[in-house]
């Protein structure tokens, strides 16, 4: 009904200007010398019409051709960050898949398109690491800090890891060296740290890094505790060539609470055993003194091994001694072992016998064998004590 009504309107509309342009025709007259033109107005309005619609027509085509060529530029431009995001995407999984030569090939090949190419740069070197490349790595690492300088962390720890996975360990403390002081407390650098130390047997640097450690939370007390021990342990176990009064400055730099520890002062124990046959019954007095302070409350084998070689003057004084840690720790190998010698020593053949018997019983070893093949053979009877050497080379 309404478009009825907007018909009906202009062609009334159109019959009354038809009828005013009949009564009243009127003309426009454009002069323009040498020239002079006259028409109708009503033609002059249709021309104008006509051509502000030609006008209209061409502006709005080429705001059209505008708009579509502003459409193609941005297809072209998606399609061509599509094609460099299907490389780099094929090339990480080519890296993951271990297939290293096409991954390197992909994700160098989708550098140019990408709008973050570290990580292309940056995986390159992974794939060149795993080809053994280490100059193509090192070269995409260089290039790496030239496209993203501000993500020298990031780098940095890729440089790091790949320098580790090829032994470059070195190279790689520099790197995480020159990193920290980037970033004191990052987690990541001081675990690289921590583990490139281990690897070079640098229990000193080791040492210092431990406090860091703990601060960033990366260690637990009783892991710091642990690292610690072992770190002592480490360093005694590379003073083999060290003097004794170098082996002794270490341990007076060991910590009060470690002291009471039976690995470290067994490493200790260990390194002033090798000195006692040279510097005599001074090293021998503080060797028994620290393992029968350890001794009281805590069990160690190998201290107890290394109580039985000591050369004692009093070997009844010693046997009072082991047998009271074998009524506090039970019947251990190693303390029957002890006992059995002391009884040779005493010339208490019989009960030297037992001592051997009871030892083998609760662990076999060679020395045991050995020891007790030697006391049968010196008491004449050889029959068994080819069979406990027999025991022994088995053992």
């Amino acid at each position: 009904m309404s478009r009825l009504i907007v018909i009906l309107v202009f062609l009334i509309l159109s019959v009354w200007c038809g009828l005013l342009a009949i009564h009243h025709p009127g003309f426009l007259l454009i002069v323009y010398q040498p020239w002079m033109v006259q028409m109708p107005l009503w033609f002059a309005l249709i021309v104008f019409l006509v051509v502000f619609g030609l006008f209209y027509f061409v502006i709005d085509s080429l705001d059209r051709m505008g708009f579509l060529w502003f459409r193609l530029k941005n297809w072209l431009n998606i399609r061509r960050k599509q094609q460099s995001y299907s490389k780099t995407q094929r090339g990480l999984a080519s890296l993951i898949e271990g297939r290293y030569k096409k991954s390197e090939r992909l994700l160098i090949a989708g550098v140019n398109q990408s709008i973050d190419p570290l990580i292309n740069y940056l995986s390159a070197a992974r794939a060149a690491e795993a080809q053994g490349a280490i100059d193509r790595r090192d070269q995409y690492i260089q290039k790496a800090y030239a496209v993203a300088p501000k993500a020298n962390l990031a780098i940095g720890l890729t440089q790091a890891e790949l320098q580790i996975d090829n032994h470059q360990l070195e190279q790689a403390v520099a790197t995480l060296t020159h990193l920290l002081q980037l970033a004191p407390s990052h987690a990541r650098v001081l675990q690289l740290l921590e583990k490139v130390y281990v690897r070079l047997g640098d229990w000193k640097n080791l040492q210092i890094l431990l406090p860091r450690l703990r601060k960033a939370k990366i260690i637990t007390e009783k892991e710091f505790e642990t690292f610690e021990k072992n770190i002592y342990c480490e360093i005694f176990h590379a003073a083999s060539d060290k003097r004794l009064s170098d082996v002794r400055l270490i341990w007076n730099d060991v910590p009060r609470y470690l002291k009471k520890q039976p690995d470290v002062v067994y490493a200790y124990v260990a390194q002033l055993f090798k000195h006692a046959p040279v510097t005599g019954s001074e090293t021998t007095k503080e060797i028994e003194a620290l393992i029968r302070k350890t001794l009281k409350t805590h069990w160690h084998p190998e201290l107890v091994r290394i109580y039985g070689k000591l050369n004692v003057t009093d070997a009844n004084h010693r046997m009072v001694i082991v047998n009271t840690w074998l009524a506090k720790y039970g019947q251990h190998s190693e303390l029957l072992f002890i006992l059995g010698n002391d009884c040779v020593r005493l010339q208490l053949w019989g009960k030297a016998k037992d001592y051997f018997t009871r030892s083998l019983a609760q662990g076999g070893n060679a020395e045991t064998s050995l020891a007790y093949g030697r006391l049968l053979e010196s008491l004449g009877e050889s029959g068994e004590a080819m069979e406990k050497y027999r025991e022994g080379l088995v053992i």
